[in-house]
């Protein structure tokens, strides 16, 4: 979510996705809760398979959490 002043924030984002290999959901946000202000330089990181793309595309809109609020 965002506000008039540019500020961001995301509050216990939770998103899994559906694996044919591990035959369950795999829960890649688990209650992601951060923010940033204007002018905050915000970096993403991790290792592979994290999170950090699907932090992005939930952000974006590009992908709907199941819960949790962006």
């Amino acid at each position: 979510m965002a506000d008039e002043a540019g500020a961001w924030a995301v509050d216990g984002l939770t998103h899994a996705f559906s694996s044919e290999r591990a035959g369950e959901a795999v829960r890649v946000l688990d209650g992601l809760s951060l923010s940033a202000r204007p002018g905050e330089f915000v970096s993403l990181i991790g290792p592979s398979g994290c999170g950090k793309s699907t932090v992005l595309r939930v952000l974006a809109g590009l992908l709907v959490p199941d819960s949790g609020a962006a």
